[in-house]
């Protein structure tokens, strides 16, 4: 166990992954940041054209050329599918995220792995391993505990449609892949833009505020960082560290990203919801080695 312990930390994509599993961890406190700001509408088009920009000319400009077969002809219906869920999904999740307590925002979001993996045994009859079952179970009474700051059950309006966020993206996720863009990147490139382009029409059409010039560009850039920057990083680290790994490591972004607003805007959290981390943390771990069984490079 020590070697393998070892091993994998001298392994660059280790790395990699942590930076991956860190830039994403910033989706949280710096969407609480923005939103002090910018309207949810425009931060969800400002943030996935960030990304969706940032791979263009990731692309074009990277010293290693990426795949550039796209191939979209014969799965319209499913591309028009998957732009519409993320177009709904981040618009939806802003808005709760303006009302919720970072750290709730934190254990929430695990509950998208939930719902794609519902959607993933309901929709494409895939088995679930009986781990998954019970990973599954206690996330979901993690979440619930998250509802018992002071020891009764209380539920807010925001965490709902965090709640329909998540499982709008876990349709999206099964979505997604169900169809062939070759290099994931050229994935980001595409929601991103795409995404990007359909918020800010929804934004214009509601008569959204139109942030300022300096909001925009921190909101481009931040979007580039959280989505894009985190894939870049996620796909390289893949190469040698296996996907079942990087995904455990990646897994836990949410709660990293829970606790950073938790530090910086100085939230009260409670036993209950503290206690909530601990059995997501726990069904993060399981579900990481139930992948490790499964991935070649881990053996």
């Amino acid at each position: 166990m020590k070697n393998t312990i070892r091993k994998l930390f001298n392994q660059n994509g280790f790395w990699l992954a942590i930076l991956s599993a860190l830039f994403f961890s910033l989706n949280v406190p710096v969407s609480k940041f923005l939103l002090q700001t910018i309207s949810p509408y425009w931060l969800a088009s400002l943030l996935y054209f960030g990304a969706g920009l940032g791979m263009l000319l990731f692309r074009f400009f990277g010293k290693r050329k990426v795949d550039s077969k796209i191939e979209i002809r014969h799965q319209i219906k499913w591309f028009a599918l998957m732009i519409f869920l993320d177009i709904l999904a981040p618009t939806l999740f802003l808005i709760g995220v303006n009302t919720t307590d970072g750290v709730v925002v934190g254990l929430l979001s695990n509950t998208e792995l939930i719902f794609t993996l519902v959607v993933a045994l309901i929709v494409f009859k895939e088995k679930l391993s009986p781990t998954l079952w019970l990973s599954l179970s206690l996330i979901f009474i993690g979440v619930f505990l998250s509802n018992i700051p002071d020891g009764s059950f209380q539920f807010q309006i925001g965490q709902l449609w965090i709640l329909f966020a998540m499982a709008l993206w876990g349709l999206e996720n099964n979505v997604s892949r169900k169809l062939s863009f070759g290099n994931p990147l050229n994935v980001v490139m595409i929601k991103g833009l795409a995404t990007g382009i359909g918020t800010m029409i929804v934004s214009v059409v509601l008569l959204e505020t139109i942030p300022s010039i300096v909001d925009i560009i921190i909101a481009l850039f931040a979007g580039f960082v959280i989505y894009g920057g985190s894939l870049i990083f996620y796909v390289f680290s893949q190469r040698t560290l296996g996907a079942a790994r990087v995904q455990m490591i990646q897994s836990f972004a949410p709660l990293a990203g829970g606790l950073l607003a938790f530090l910086f805007f100085n939230e009260i959290v409670g036993i209950y919801t503290w206690f909530g981390y601990l059995l997501v943390i726990i069904a993060l771990s399981m579900i990481g080695l139930d992948l490790l069984k499964k991935d070649p490079k881990s053996r």
